[in-house]
């Protein structure tokens, strides 16, 4: 029970370590909303092009996809695209 107890303040206090980043699956934007699995082309239609890219290797060197970067009302915003879709959502507020 105490090792329970242990991983659940450890878990919670890795989660709220950091308020200004967050990673999820959804982000906002007005009324539509931008979703892991959402394609590239719908990420560029809800936030137009991104204004930073940067591509994503393997250790080889590789191709595996890119991160783009906007900056939405004061937050960073990095969508990464794999393979033609989005991969992952992380929101930095500024």
């Amino acid at each position: 029970m105490r090792k329970l107890l242990l991983g659940v303040v450890c878990a919670l206090a890795w989660l709220t370590a950091s308020p200004w980043a967050h990673a999820g699956n959804t982000y906002r934007v007005g009324s539509r909303v931008l979703t892991v699995g959402d394609s590239a082309v719908f990420t560029r239609s809800l936030l137009g092009d991104p204004q930073y890219k940067e591509p994503i290797e393997d250790r080889f060197g590789a191709f595996r996809g890119e991160r783009w970067q906007y900056q939405v009302d004061g937050r960073m915003v990095t969508v990464t695209i794999m393979a033609g879709k989005v991969g992952d959502i992380q929101i930095e507020q500024r």
